[in-house]
């Protein structure tokens, strides 16, 4: 064998080993783990359009995973306005996917001093920002409001409840109320359509209702129609206040005999 092969060979053998030595050395390929991951103590914001944060999401535990749906354990939630917040909500879990979100299990919103909701889940959407959710009753000042349909505008603080309404009122003059959607924002509620107002032993119908927490002051309009023991009472306004009732726009009674005593 020539010197030239022999050295040819020779090198072959160091190339070979140095292959195998490099491979033995080199750290293994790690395997490609799921973007899911295990966090805690998460916080989430949102902003407003001048920038200020409107609302705040905090978790005590989560599941996140970039551009899918993500689940939030112990969670509260914030809507601020300059700072300061105005309602708050809890549930069990918070499921995301983009700008929609559910909340789960022992669900509640609640006002500083005006609405709060209990539920089992709501719909969360951070665009419209709007809170969701069916066949819910809420409790206001003075009162509780039972509806197929619910929506919370998270912005305007306005509750909006529709398919159906009936509310209780326990201001000055305690009423129940039947009508087709009923919105309370602040401390007023309104029930529109065909209202219908049981109060003491008198029956009113009307297209709308207003009643003020700050004075427990019940307003009627829209061709309203009272029916009591005595007669009955058309007008376009009536107002129900705690010791009477006053009335306006067009109106006519008719008193049933008897009404000044006698047969």
């Amino acid at each position: 064998m020539s010197g030239k092969r022999i050295l040819i060979i020779i090198l072959l053998l160091l190339i070979g080993g140095g292959i195998v030595v490099w491979l033995l050395l080199s750290p293994p390929v790690p395997k490609r783990v799921s973007a899911l991951s295990q966090a805690r103590g998460i916080s989430l914001f949102g902003y407003d359009k001048q920038g200020k944060i409107s609302w705040a999401v905090r978790a005590k535990t989560g599941q996140v995973e970039k551009g899918k749906k993500s689940t939030l354990s112990d969670v509260s939630l914030s809507f601020l306005s300059d700072k300061k917040i105005e309602a708050e909500a809890r549930c069990d879990t918070l499921s995301y996917s983009g700008d929609k979100a559910t909340l789960s299990g022992n669900v509640t919103l609640r006002e500083e001093g005006g609405i709060r909701l209990v539920t089992d889940e709501a719909d969360w959407n951070t665009t419209t920002r709007e809170i969701s959710a069916s066949d819910v009753t809420i409790t206001v000042q003075s009162g509780s409001i039972t509806a197929p349909n619910f929506l919370y505008q998270t912005d305007d603080r306005r509750a909006i409840m529709s398919g159906g309404v009936k509310a209780s009122l326990t201001g000055a003059s305690p009423l129940t109320v039947d009508g087709d959607k009923a919105t309370a924002h602040a401390d007023t509620v309104s029930i529109n359509g065909d209202v219908r107002v049981h109060v003491r032993d008198e029956i009113y119908t009307a297209d709308r209702l207003e009643y003020s927490s700050k004075n427990g002051v019940t307003t009627l309009s829209g061709g309203v129609v009272g029916i009591f023991s005595h007669g009955k009472i058309t007008a376009g306004k009536i107002v129900i206040g705690e010791h009477e009732i006053s009335a306006s726009g067009g109106v006519h009674i008719s008193l049933n005999n008897g009404f000044f005593g006698g047969s």
